[in-house]
């Protein structure tokens, strides 16, 4: 069935060739909108090329510490894709939403409350570029309710015909309150996170299509950008002649979907009222009802449209990004085509360059190396807190999101047991803490409170928190630090690719086997924490074994740290974006 329609649209485009896909009669005031009636359809079975890359769809990208359009590990997973995408010549392009930097800025106050503040920015002064067709910036024009919402188009141009796109509601064609859509990342009610959906999945397609780029496949990464399939479809109906039903398969056939978590915030639930409202336009444009248009988003109880329901039904493959995290998947999801394609890290963005194979084969030269990025971390956090530490102390780094599931607690469950161990006079240890918890999460801002207040008090003098985390924070800790703490909630963490970026740079784990470090025999590598009582174990191996090893100098070398570092350096060839990208290759995108 699915071959004879591709022959009968191959047939059909034989006479259409010459149609024109970007429409500029309407021009309103001094911009060019661009009415997207058509698109050039792809064959799933088409190879990936230069003409057909893989739209990869993300709600989030981290790729350059003063572009704040980014929230945390699935933004910096998207910008690594990208830049791996580059780096090997794959073809690919990204599809996102340009955020202006509202409450994107983290501030702690002296009794260490966290309070955000914007971070506005120019987007041409951050490396951003508008995007022309016939010399006319490009508008593209999404419908919402009663409304039609203009979104300027950004770009940034990566190597090798790699290109991120970005959308913008903030244009002086929508009144002020559809400008502030795309404002604030992860923000608002349920309606204005909706909008953003829309916005990404709906314009990003009309994007594509107004700009002749031709995907083989699209690539949904999280549920957010899944509404690009309503689009899909409407274009195949209207451009082939095809039934609803067959558009349905076609656009599936061309759609695969990563799921990121398995926590309740990545996988929204939104009213199906909300959901008919906003559907309503393009259901009567593809000659169905609401009902029908929507059904792939019912899962347990009807009143919920569920995002990650919508994301699987819609698309061909599902990927999951661990071993562990896609086993759970296929559980909690279950009748689905699973694959899994464990995450990894772009070297060159998160590597220390000192690291060459030969400083890694030398134990002085790895060691002086390590020292040097130490002394950089030292005068890192220096500029950023206004405070240091005695270089030649043991540092302890957990970073991270600091989300109820990820435990940071257990570190500061036995605050005077802590204490002696930081502040031991033969020994003596240094904690680096960085981590921002969501405007919404009041139990996360109480912790952080309470732990900003220990290192006040109890742990002063060495222990430190590291404010605003972002890119250029997470590459010195993992590059400086000596040991990588990792305290997730088993089952929780369905990755977790800082530990891969500690790693690279020879930083030793001590982690739960969660995420991408279930896949790993720790043996004489580092340290494994149960998932119960990970407080009292993580003390235990920090007093008997790890600080001890670490302390342990033969010739002024901790020879048996650095055999467990360059094991790591080794081991984590095993975790690039380059393994990644082409486990997608073959797993998820044939």
């Amino acid at each position: 069935m699915f071959s004879l329609l591709i022959q009968q649209l191959n047939n059909f485009m034989m006479f259409h060739s010459n149609r024109s896909f970007v429409c500029s009669s309407i021009t309103v005031a001094k911009f060019n909108p661009i009415c997207t009636l058509g698109m050039n359809f792809v064959d799933s079975s088409a190879a990936i090329s230069s003409t057909h890359p893989v739209a990869y769809f993300c709600a989030e990208f981290g790729f350059d510490p003063n572009l704040p359009i980014y929230a945390g590990g699935l933004g910096i997973l998207a910008g690594d894709t990208l830049k791996q995408a580059a780096e090997s010549s794959f073809p690919m392009i990204g599809v996102g939403l340009l955020y202006r930097g509202y409450s994107m800025r983290q501030k702690i106050t002296a009794e260490g409350d966290q309070y955000d503040e914007d971070w506005l920015f120019d987007p041409k002064s951050a490396g951003l570029d508008n995007v022309y067709v016939d010399d006319m910036p490009l508008f593209i024009k999404v419908h919402l309710t009663e409304i039609d919402i203009w979104l300027r188009c950004w770009k940034k141009t990566f190597d090798n015909g790699v290109v991120l796109y970005l959308l913008d509601s903030e244009t002086d064609q929508n009144q002020l309150p559809e400008r502030s859509i795309t404002q604030i990342l992860y923000s608002g009610t349920q309606e204005a996170q909706l909008k953003q959906q829309l916005l990404l999945g709906i314009g990003g397609i009309k994007l594509l299509t107004a700009l002749g780029i031709h995907p083989s496949l699209y690539h949904i990464n999280e549920g957010r950008p899944a509404f690009l399939h309503w689009q899909l479809i409407r274009e195949l109906m209207d451009t082939h002649r095809v039934t609803y039903e067959s558009a349905r398969e076609l656009a599936i056939e061309k759609t695969v979907y990563t799921n990121h978590t398995l926590v309740d915030a990545g996988n929204q639930g939104y009213p199906m009222d909300l959901l008919k409202m906003y559907s309503k336009y393009y259901a009567n444009k593809m000659g169905i009802t609401v009902e029908e248009l929507l059904k792939a988003g019912i899962d347990v109880d009807p009143a919920i449209f569920a995002i990650t329901r919508f994301a699987l039904n819609v698309s061909r493959k599902a990927s999951g990004v661990s071993q562990l995290h896609t086993k759970l998947s296929e559980e909690y999801w279950p009748r689905y085509h699973w694959t899994n394609v464990t995450n990894g890290v772009h070297f060159k963005t998160w590597q220390s360059p000192l690291l060459t194979q030969t400083t890694v084969d030398s134990p002085s030269n790895l060691w002086q190396a390590h020292a040097s990025e130490k002394e950089n971390l030292l005068h890192f956090v220096q500029a950023q807190t206004g405070f240091g530490y005695d270089l030649n102390r043991f540092v302890i780094a957990w970073a991270r999101r600091i989300a109820g599931y990820k435990q940071l607690n257990v570190v500061f469950e036995d605050v005077e047991r802590l204490r002696r161990l930081l502040k031991d006079k033969d020994r003596p240890a240094q904690l680096l803490i960085a981590g921002k918890a969501h405007q919404g999460d009041p139990i996360g801002k109480k912790l952080l409170k309470d732990i900003i207040g220990y290192m006040q008090r109890e742990l002063s003098g060495n222990a430190l928190f590291i404010p605003n985390y972002n890119i250029a924070v997470t590459q010195n800790l993992v590059r400086g630090s000596d040991l990588w703490l990792n305290t997730p909630q088993l089952g929780k963490e369905a990755c977790g690719t800082s530990g891969m970026k500690a790693i690279a740079n020879g930083v030793l784990q001590c982690t739960v086997p969660d995420g991408w470090a279930a896949e790993v025999k720790w043996d004489d590598l580092g340290w494994i924490l149960p998932p119960k009582d990970i407080s009292l174990a993580l003390f235990n191996l920090l007093e008997t074994e790890i600080v001890p090893m670490y302390y342990d100098r033969q010739n002024g070398l901790p020879t048996k740290w650095l055999e467990r570092m360059k094991k790591s350096i080794e081991l984590a060839q095993q975790f690039s974006a380059d393994r990644m990208l082409k486990e997608y290759q073959e797993k998820l995108y044939q």
